[in-house]
């Protein structure tokens, strides 16, 4: 079986776009030297946390994809010959999406993905900024892997990372933004996933204060289809290459055969709203 290396790119947003942008580039040299095959970005990249308050001036950073922001990635996609993975704030001309854009290392975009669950509480006010995602829970295939991806929020909601298992994904990329005091529970929540569906999760967070007052955690990691935990970053502006043995994929779903023995006739009242 193949194997996928991904680079988990940790960054402190808070300096401004063109700051982020530079400091960027730095870190995607630091990833080619690792022989990377794949780079996750943090989510919202590149933009401070602008949903720490309702402000209708943000509205102006979101953009069209194909757009200046998007094709500046592809350019340093094609520069540093490596797939990019960035989520951005997306305008598509009547509504605006948290937008998840895969960058082939020739430039061309391969594959986006919408958030589909949206938070709203202190810190987090995105229903203000962004709509639900509209394109479901697709899956695109890499280098021999079938990879999905579920942006922040949504990995708290098991049906997503369980429909992508379904699809066949060896792998599911969880860009997020999330603070000091949960990263715990997703250490414990992406952890589940990962052993619930015997598939790799990688997971970019944001890292440092935004907003004078939310201080992302960072702790980006990468967890085994085993439900271990394969590496983690703890600094500002860190980059890490990690090796992804699909595998091992197929040796866990042989040893937990969970997909053999679900009974999906028990199951249909998960497509009831509300319990």
């Amino acid at each position: 079986m193949p194997s996928i290396r991904v680079a988990l790119l940790q960054l402190n947003l808070t300096q401004g776009v063109e700051a982020s942008l530079g400091l960027t580039e730095v870190l995607l040299s630091e990833a080619q030297n690792q022989g990377s095959d794949l780079v996750l970005f943090p989510e919202l990249f590149p933009h401070p946390w602008f949903p720490t308050e309702e402000d209708s001036r943000h509205f102006a950073l979101a953009q069209a994809i194909p757009g200046i922001l998007s094709q500046h990635m592809a350019a340093l996609a094609r520069r540093f010959q490596t797939t990019l993975v960035v989520p951005l704030y997306e305008d598509n001309g009547s509504r605006r999406y948290n937008t998840t854009i895969v960058i082939s290392d020739h430039g061309d975009i391969l594959f986006r993905y919408q958030k589909n669950h949206i938070p709203y509480h202190p810190g987090w006010f995105e229903k203000y900024y962004y709509d639900p995602g509209t394109l479901g829970f697709p899956v695109f295939h890499f280098r021999g892997a079938t990879i999905g991806i579920q942006t922040c929020w949504d990995n708290l909601f098991p049906e997503g990372t369980r429909l992508l298992a379904l699809q066949g994904a060896d792998i599911v990329l969880a860009p997020r933004g999330t603070g000091n005091a949960s990263l715990h529970r997703w250490r414990t929540q992406l952890a589940g996933n990962a052993l619930a569906n015997n598939l790799f999760v990688v997971s970019v967070n944001r890292i440092g204060l935004e907003g004078g007052q939310w201080m992302f955690g960072g702790d980006s990691f990468a967890v085994g289809p085993d439900g271990n935990m394969i590496d983690a970053l703890s600094g500002d502006n860190e980059v890490r290459t990690v090796e992804l043995d699909l595998g091992q994929v197929m040796e866990t779903r042989r040893e937990w055969p969970f997909f053999y023995d679900r009974r999906p006739e028990l199951y249909q009242r998960l497509v009831n709203r509300r319990p």
